[in-house]
């Protein structure tokens, strides 16, 4: 069932929450190259998307969280941009790749231990490349503490409307 919260005036929505099955498939996308269930993945945001009906004055653009060039290393692929992709099959929204990690950063918020660790960790991770564009949909996998998030929205400049795959509600 989807779901949403409302941190610092946004509303993040959530089309589910990672727990079994969905969490083993997504290890299953990320971690072992099933890239066919990005288009299941792409059909729970879309549906959060039309369940509340979000609307916007103008056409938005798809952003997604970027993976670093270490994970792009070891995967190949960026998860999350191949689930934006999907969505943007279903909603014809463009995909914008104007966020981007910054060169110099390196970490992985995996191995944060606390939501502070990650907060300090995520600082600067990410620049945005000016648009025209003033309208937004945000898409990522999984939502832990909401540093990544909420680091991405500060840096984009713009109307974001963040929807997340999962919330993961055991951190």
């Amino acid at each position: 069932m989807p779901s949403y919260i409302i941190k610092r005036n946004i509303k993040i929505y959530f089309s589910t929450v990672y727990e079994e099955p969905i969490s083993k498939l997504i290890k299953e996308f990320k971690f072992k190259n099933n890239v066919h269930f990005a288009k299941i993945f792409a059909k729970l945001i879309y549906k959060t998307y039309k369940y509340y009906k979000i609307e916007f004055e103008n056409i938005p653009e798809l952003l997604y969280i970027p993976s670093t060039i270490n994970h792009l290393k070891k995967r190949g692929y960026n998860p999350v941009r191949l689930i934006t992709k999907q969505f943007s099959n279903m909603t014809g929204f463009d995909i914008s790749n104007n966020l981007k990690v910054n060169p110099a950063y390196y970490k992985s918020q995996v191995n944060a231990k606390n939501l502070l660790e990650r907060k300090i960790q995520i600082r600067n991770k990410f620049e945005f490349i000016k648009s025209n564009k003033k309208t937004y949909i945000l898409i990522d996998d999984v939502y832990t503490s909401g540093a990544t998030i909420e680091e991405a929205i500060n840096k984009i400049e713009g109307n974001v409307i963040p929807i997340i795959l999962c919330k993961n509600v055991k951190k």
